[in-house]
């Protein structure tokens, strides 16, 4: 059974990048199994009404202590099933060095073996530059990536998408690099050309020490759209990522935010009550700041984090 890694810095395209893959395996058997930062699973939701076999693991790193038992474990079960491929959606603050362990855990649990093709890594081609010096699982990522997508290529020019290239060679020299947007690439040729003997391996940094500051907003009030817009615009400043669903008098609505950009898009299904996962770029201070401007917008609404 073949295995293939998805990682890349929060926001950066991920779940774009699986949603294309579904589509593309829309006729074979497939296993995702999707790794999520916050508590909550929010990327599940989003794909939910694929026809694949599915696995969630929450609340932390597959590649830290926190979650790897139940990763291995994960993918262990996968082996027990007919499947093609199994396709591993990282957390976005995933440093993958430890895959080559973690699959000697496996192969021994399971007595099967993966045939493991390496990694598939997005970049953030609009913050990028910004992100690299700052955030070390973003290079890790690189080193172990058998091939690299520099996505978000329509949001940056072309001198700059060429700085980032070459840095991700300095990083990487063997991986392949594309540019695309939206994650438009060639994937029946990029995911055929992927091979085991390639496969990097080493020691994880991810650790409970290095968890990013996280936490998860909920409120079963229905918020004003307009308000809420505001918030959302005043609290992405504190975070690297903003994800979740939203009720308002305007209808429910999936939230979506990247650094300084976030989006508000209609969600059609029912929504039971707002819940908004959101990883900080300030550390603990996010949360004073999530508190301060709740008050400011909703004043005494009661939510909860």
């Amino acid at each position: 059974m073949k295995l293939i890694l998805l990682t890349g810095f929060l926001g950066a395209g991920k779940t774009t990048l699986l949603k294309k893959i579904l589509n593309e395996y829309q006729s074979r058997k497939i296993g995702i199994l999707m790794n999520e930062f916050g508590e909550i699973g929010i990327d599940g939701q989003l794909i939910k009404n694929e026809n694949f076999d599915l696995i969630e693991l929450n609340n932390g790193s597959v590649f830290c202590a926190c979650l790897k038992e139940n990763f291995i474990g994960g993918l262990a079960q996968f082996l027990n099933h007919e499947l093609e491929i199994v396709f591993v959606e990282s957390s976005g603050v995933a440093d993958p060095a430890n895959m080559g362990s973690i699959l000697k855990t496996v192969t021994k649990i399971a007595g099967k073996a993966y045939d493991y093709l390496g990694s598939i890594c997005i970049v953030d081609g609009r913050y990028f530059l910004k992100q690299l010096d700052v955030i070390a699982a973003l290079e890790r990522q690189i080193i172990y990536a058998s091939k690299v997508i520099i996505n978000k290529a329509d949001l940056q020019n072309p001198e700059t998408l060429q700085v980032i290239a070459q840095k991700i060679t300095t990083i990487n020299p063997t991986t392949e690099i594309f540019k695309a947007s939206f994650c438009e690439v060639p994937l029946a040729d990029l995911i055929m050309t992927m091979k085991s003997d390639n496969v990097k391996t080493g020691t994880s940094g991810n650790t409970w020490e290095s968890r990013p500051q996280a936490c998860v907003l909920r409120t079963e009030a229905l918020l004003d759209y307009k308000i809420f817009e505001k918030f959302l615009h005043e609290i992405k400043f504190s975070t690297h990522r903003i994800k979740g669903f939203v009720r308002t008098d305007q209808g429910g609505f999936e939230v979506s935010s990247v650094r300084d950009l976030a989006i508000l898009t209609q969600w059609n299904e029912p929504i039971e009550q707002t819940e908004i996962v959101m990883i900080s770029a300030v550390g603990i201070r996010m949360i004073s700041d999530l508190l301060r401007l709740w008050k400011q917008s909703f004043g005494d609404t009661p939510m909860h984090i």
